[in-house]
């Protein structure tokens, strides 16, 4: 998808060329289920969705059937719901597919209203019952601010959850055991795949251990610096149809 959330003609005709093919073609994000499953439609996928940063893996076509779900623990969520307070950011919390947040702001009145995301507001965290998210959220406008939060609580929670940034100003909290690499590699043994049949093309720090497993890594050209530096081939920008040039190369041709 582009800057504006659209996916162009270009990209959509060299998915549905992989698919004919025998490709299998799977969305892997940080969305929610119900922000997911239009694209998914859109693009005429019919495999299951990998979303939640990898915390979720469920089918979409013929079933809603889900195939792996981890949450983070009620007592490691509230912590970390604490340790945000304390940073001021806006916190939003995903549980049932169901977008949580104890206050509204202008970050978050953008996030909803680009993806079409209706959110419920509670008074405190604590007082939903069993508050264990598949996935906790913060997001500022400050850069700085989140890049901070990122080292300090990834030091913090080392080994306890995993923390990525999905872009320069979200910063995306998940079971340890959860990622998009482990997901795609879930479902490549599942279907049979080997690891190096694996194409990943992706643009953010998120993608980084999903580029690293697979055999070919592909970074968008408007992508995180850093992630370019560890992938195989750097594609066209998203504006120019990087993804359809990368199926195209590794794929179609």
């Amino acid at each position: 998808m582009d800057r504006n959330f659209n996916i162009s003609g270009q990209v959509k005709t060299a998915i549905k060329k992989a698919v004919d093919k025998g490709i299998y073609v799977l969305i892997a994000t940080g969305r929610m289920y119900s922000a997911t499953v239009p694209i998914a439609k859109h693009l005429g996928l019919k495999t299951p969705l990998v979303i939640y940063q990898g915390s979720l893996i469920q089918e979409f076509y013929e079933s809603n059937r889900i195939l792996m779900h981890h949450t983070v623990p009620s007592d490691i969520s509230l912590q970390v719901v604490k340790d945000l307070r304390e940073y001021g950011v806006q916190i939003n919390a995903y549980i049932n597919d169901n977008l949580y947040a104890e206050k509204t702001s202008p970050i978050l009145d953008e996030y909803t209203s680009k993806r079409n995301t209706p959110m419920v507001k509670v008074d405190n965290f604590e007082s939903i019952s069993q508050f264990e998210p598949t996935k906790l959220l913060g997001l500022d406008y400050d850069v700085n601010l989140m890049d901070k939060i990122k080292n300090e609580l990834k030091e913090k929670y080392k080994g306890v959850i995993n923390i990525t940034k999905s872009t320069p100003n979200f910063c995306e909290f998940v079971n340890n055991k959860c990622s998009k690499a482990n997901s795609i590699l879930f479902l490549a043994e599942k279907w049979g795949i080997n690891q190096s049949q694996i194409l990943a093309i992706g643009d953010q720090e998120n993608d980084k251990e999903m580029l690293k497993v697979a055999g070919i890594g592909v970074a968008m050209g408007n992508g995180d610096k850093e992630l370019q530096k560890i992938a195989d081939y750097i594609t066209d920008t998203v504006d120019n149809n990087g993804v359809a040039h990368a199926i195209k190369k590794f794929v179609l041709d």
